[in-house]
């Protein structure tokens, strides 16, 4: 019993390498993401017909990597109990060698015990979450009906764009020719001040409240609620979006059937377009956009050839893109809607390296209103967190 004690740490240890290990392996090459805490938050927030649709999506590699993990746990279980002296000693030797590894692959520390203790200290915040974004019989029963000619809503997320590299807030580059030749009709607010580096707690923070989120709001006053989003419905952190989206009664993951094929921003327009169309209710509608933008690697973010010769490097390109998209948008935009445009977080362009906390070029973004007569109730805003939110009330263009 004394030497099932003390090796059965050792056993719990090699289980939990394995299980992360395998789990890596098989997230960065079946979804080309990283494996970390936030997984278990596309499960929270998904309902039973999502799972089910995510385990048949993939079943044959999901069923490899599952036996994979069930055949080297129990390996591992068997040789941490079945091995004796030298071979045992040469057995743990190079389990503490394994671990030694891994620590100097993370850098911040052993990666499973930093997952574990990341998802543990977070728990609340994310059960806080689930409960401001889920929509409930009793929400549903509190909804009042939009008032006549309301405005309809277009709310567009930018990712990883910093208003240093924008022509509109100064920038020498010709990176937002499109939106510039706007003129007067588009607002040019700010830059404001994101609240988070880092997508999913930029978007908690930008976009919900203990009282429930933006979509939950708007749709408690009677709109039509739809998400268009380019990230990959099952890749990391969209646990977080999918919690902050869970109202909408539409959801439109752009990834979701690509695998790995390439798309780009510009292919949500037509999908937003759509759900802006007539839903024969009468309702208004709110459509939300989430962008893939700038983020890292920026290069892989446009098309083959975009913006080619024009002197631009590939964030610069990027930027371009965005331009691009966004004026597309805006000039598709049904009567009567309104479209607000920022983005989560900037990035660290003014500094070598990538995410630099220290970068003031990561904390400002953009914050854009057309037409611009709808600005008035933005104007003053000075950090994404109050872009929609003034105390726990919702500002309406």
């Amino acid at each position: 019993m004394r030497r099932f004690l003390l090796r059965l740490p050792l056993a719990a240890f090699l289980v939990w390498c394995v299980v992360v290990e395998t789990a890596e392996a098989f997230a960065s090459r079946l979804f080309a993401v990283q494996f970390d805490g936030d997984w278990f938050l596309i499960f929270a927030a998904s309902d039973p017909g999502e799972i089910g649709r995510f385990f048949s999506m993939y079943a044959a590699p999901l069923g490899v990597a599952l036996a994979a993990i069930a055949g080297l746990s129990a390996a591992a279980v068997y040789l941490t109990f079945r091995l004796r002296g030298r071979a045992f000693t040469v057995f743990a030797l190079a389990a503490a060698a394994f671990a030694g590894l891994r620590i100097a692959a993370c850098g911040k520390g052993w990666k499973p015990l930093y997952v574990a203790w990341d998802t543990a200290v977070r728990a609340a915040d994310y059960r806080a979450l689930v409960e401001a974004g889920a929509w409930t019989p009793e929400r549903a029963a509190a909804v009042e009906p939009a008032p006549p000619g309301a405005t309809n809503l277009v709310i567009v997320i930018g990712e990883s764009l910093t208003s240093d590299r924008m022509g509109l807030y100064g920038y020498a580059g010709r990176t937002t020719p499109e939106l510039a030749s706007l003129g007067g009709r588009l607002a040019v607010l700010g830059p404001v001040t994101t609240t988070e580096p880092y997508t999913a707690r930029s978007l908690t923070k930008m976009l919900s409240r203990r009282g429930g989120t933006l979509p939950v709001a708007l749709r408690l006053g009677g709109y039509r609620t739809a998400l268009v989003s380019a990230q990959n419905h099952w890749e990391r952190y969209c646990g977080i979006e999918q919690m902050v989206f869970a109202a909408c009664e539409k959801k439109t993951y752009l990834g979701d059937d690509a695998k790995g094929a390439a798309h780009f921003d510009g292919d949500l327009v037509a999908l937003a377009l759509a759900e802006m169309a007539d839903g024969g209710d009468g309702r208004p509608f709110a459509v939300f956009l989430h962008m893939m933008g700038s983020h890292f690697p920026p290069g892989d973010r446009v098309p083959e050839g975009f913006a080619a010769g024009e002197g631009l490097d590939d964030y610069d390109r990027s930027v371009r893109y965005t331009d691009c998209v966004l004026a597309r948008l805006i000039r598709a935009l049904p009567p009567r809607t309104a479209l607000v445009f920022t983005s989560d977080h900037g990035e660290s362009v003014d500094r070598p390296g990538w995410r630099d906390l220290r970068s003031k070029s990561l904390w400002r973004v953009p914050l854009l209103v057309y037409p611009a007569e709808a600005a008035g109730s933005f104007k003053g805003v000075t950090d994404v967190g109050e872009i929609w939110y003034n105390g726990s009330d919702v500002k309406k263009p």
